[in-house]
C-alpha cells in the first residue's frame, strides 16, 4: 500500500469521526437549548404573574457550550482522582488498623502470699565516704606557705617568707580539738591542721587563727 492510500485512508477515517462527534455534538446541542428554552419560559410566566421583568438566561453558541463542558469535563476527573487517593487512604488505615498487635502484657512480680517472709538484700552505700581525709606533712606544708604568701603583712613581715626555708619540728599539737602539724619558718612557729582546715601562729603559750585570703595561688 502506497504511502498516498495510507494518507487517505487516515483522512477517511479522520473525517468520519468528526462527523459523528459534529452529530453527537448537534444532538445534544439541541437538548440544551430545548432545556434553556423550557427554562425561560418557566421563568418568563413566573414573573408576569408577579409583575416582574423578566430577563431569560441566554442561549450559548455550539462551540461555547463544548467548550465549557470541556473544563467542567477536567474539573471532573481531577475531582475523581482525588476521591480515589482518599477512598486508597482510607483502605490503607483500615488495613493497618486490623492488622495492629498490641504488644504482649508482662505482669509485675506477684506480692508474697501471706504467711511468707520477704528477702531483701542487705543496704549497701554506693556513694563514697566523704569525711575528710588527713593530709600528710607535705600537703600541710604547702599549705602554709600559700597562707605565708597571703598574709605576711598582717603577720608583720616587710618581704614574703613563703620562699624561705619551712621546716618541720616532728610535733604535732592539739588546737581547738584539731590535730595540728607544727612548722618554724621565719623565725615564727605555726600549726597547721593535719585536714587542712585551718592554720595557727602561736603567740605565747597559745595559737591565734589565720585568714587563707585566696589569693595569688603560688602552688596547685
Amino acid at each position: 500500500m502506497s504511502k498516498e492510500t495510507k494518507l487517505a485512508k487516515k483522512e477517511k477515517k479522520a473525517a468520519k469521526k468528526a462527523a459523528k462527534l459534529e452529530k453527537s455534538q448537534s444532538k445534544a446541542y439541541s437538548k440544551l437549548v430545548k432545556k434553556i428554552d423550557k427554562k425561560n419560559a418557566k421563568a418568563e410566566k413566573k414573573a408576569n404573574k408577579k409583575g416582574k421583568p423578566f430577563v431569560p438566561t441566554p442561549i450559548p453558541s455550539q462551540e461555547v457550550a463544548f467548550a465549557a463542558d470541556s473544563g467542567s469535563k477536567g474539573k471532573k476527573i481531577f475531582l475523581m482522582i482525588v476521591m480515589l487517593i482518599l477512598i486508597w487512604f482510607l483502605v490503607y488505615f483500615l488495613v493497618m488498623w486490623f492488622m495492629y498487635t498490641a504488644p504482649p502484657y508482662v505482669a509485675e512480680e506477684e506480692e508474697t502470699t501471706q504467711g511468707e517472709m520477704a528477702e531483701y538484700e542487705r543496704y549497701s552505700n554506693p556513694h563514697k565516704i566523704t569525711t575528710t581525709p588527713d593530709y600528710n606533712i607535705s600537703d600541710a606544708k604547702a599549705y602554709l606557705k600559700q597562707v605565708l604568701h597571703d598574709c605576711y603583712r598582717d603577720l608583720g613581715y616587710t618581704s614574703d617568707p613563703s620562699t624561705g626555708s619551712i621546716n618541720y619540728t616532728s610535733n604535732i599539737v592539739n588546737v581547738n580539738n584539731d590535730d595540728c602539724y607544727v612548722f618554724n619558718a621565719s623565725g615564727k612557729t605555726y600549726a597547721v591542721s593535719v585536714k587542712l582546715r585551718a592554720v595557727y601562729l602561736k603567740d605565747g603559750n597559745s595559737y591565734k587563727p589565720l585568714t587563707f585570703r585566696d589569693t595569688d595561688i603560688i602552688f596547685e
